[in-house]
Order: structure tokens, then sequence, then C-alpha cells
């Protein structure tokens, strides 16, 4: 009897033991189904793109529309303004920073502002898919980012957006100024 009382109070540590383990795998599993997703989108891709980016790793994608050759990339710390509209894969925007995509999708409101966003690259509370998108792009630049739902909300909903989503944000870096110490 005693033996088994022992069993029963070990059986939370194993429960917990073996929920990390499958968490971990189930993390892998969805990763490498957001991969051939974003890999199914660029196949898919309505738009002719310049140059193709990735983050290694990161699965982070890149599809540049317009293409600046002189001047540099955003840096850690610098501030940013970005016009932008996110979608989900199947094209269903669900923010924008312009205001006449906002009305198209029903999204308008009054209340808000419709200009470039503004945010400090590496420092802002923004999705990690945001900063590592951006650390690709100079001034001027307009980009497709597609990005992995480990890098966007992961597992959790965020107001239309479904767990798990993979993201699609078209950006316009207008301006980037560098950082003042």
């Amino acid at each position: 009897m005693i033996r088994n009382i022992k069993y029963l109070a070990l059986m939370p540590l194993f429960a917990v033991l073996l929920s990390c383990v499958s968490e971990e795998e189930n993390l892998d599993v969805i990763f490498e189904e957001d991969l051939d997703k974003i890999e199914t989108y660029i196949q898919n891709f309505p738009d002719e793109y310049m140059k193709k980016e990735e983050i290694e790793g990161t699965g982070i994608v890149l599809l540049f529309t317009e293409v600046v050759e002189e001047g540099e990339v955003a840096a850690f710390r610098d501030t940013l303004a970005v016009d932008y509209t996110g979608m989900l894969l199947d094209g269903t925007v669900f923010d924008s920073s312009i205001e006449q995509t906002a009305r198209d999708n029903g999204l308008y409101s009054e209340s808000r502002t419709y200009e470039p966003y503004e945010l400090v690259l590496g420092v802002s509370s923004v999705i990690q898919g945001w900063h590592g998108a951006l650390s690709l792009m100079k001034e001027g630049e307009k980009a497709t980012a597609l990005i992995p739902s480990y890098y966007g909300y992961g597992s959790q909903a965020a107001g239309s957006i479904p767990p798990n989503s993979v993201l699609v944000f078209e950006l316009d870096l207008t301006e980037i100024r560098p950082y003042q110490p």
C-alpha cells in the first residue's frame, strides 16, 4: 500500500516531464508545418519580387518588391517608421497603418491615426518577427515578410489572429533615424 502511494505521489512529476517533451516536439512539428506553408505561399506569390532574403534558422523570409541600392540596413536601437498591412496566409487582413486598406477591409477606426508605425529596432514591444524582418531592410524598401508563428504570436490567439498562425506583413520602411546615444 505504501509503495502504491509513493508511485501515486510521483505521477504528477512524470506527467510534467512528459508534457514538456511533447510540448517541445509539438513546437517542432508546428515550426516544420509553418515552413511548408511559407514555401507554398512563396511558390504562389501573386507579385513579382526583386530579391528574397531569409534569416537562417528562423524561417523568416522577406520578398522584396522595392529595393534600394544605396544606404544602410536598419540597426539595433534605430528608430524606424513603417507602413504595414498584416494578413493571414489566406489574405485576411487583420491590421494596417494605411487608412484606405483599413477601410477596404472593414478595420477602420475613427479613434486611430493612420500613419507609419514608429518603433525602436530590437527594443520596442512588437513581435520578434518584425525585429528580424526590419533588420534586413533599408529606408525606402518594401517587402513582404513571412513570419512563422513562433516569431509571431505562437500558440496564443491575438484578436482575430488564430493560434499558431503564419503571419504575412507588407512592410514599407519609410524612415530610419539612427540611434543617438
